[in-house]
């Protein structure tokens, strides 16, 4: 699995990857419980897929659905911007912070 750590950018990442660890900060920002997400590849049709979704203090299911649109939005806003961006997507787990 690839880690990304919106808050600890290192020196010299590519565009693509910088672009995304700054829209998963701002998401982080706007969703204060969510801890973190996995994008997984979805095999038929082809597709990405949110899993493991991470969220702390446990809250209601208009929350989760609120947390939920909010990280979709993020997402496909990032791929209308980005849309070779697919793969840097696929099989990642994005965290508020490493543990």
């Amino acid at each position: 699995m690839k880690f990304i750590h919106p808050r600890s950018l290192a020196a010299g990442l590519p565009p693509v990857e910088e672009d995304l660890a700054v829209r998963m900060e701002a998401l982080f920002e706007r969703c204060p419980a969510l801890h973190g997400f996995t994008v997984q590849d979805c095999s038929a049709p082809p597709e990405l897929v949110v899993t493991d979704l991470g969220i702390f203090p446990l809250c209601g299911a208009a929350q989760r659905e609120e947390i939920c649109n909010e990280i979709a939005d993020a997402l496909l806003d990032f791929l209308a911007e980005q849309p070779a961006a697919k793969d840097v997507l696929r099989g990642r787990t994005i965290v508020r912070v490493l543990q």
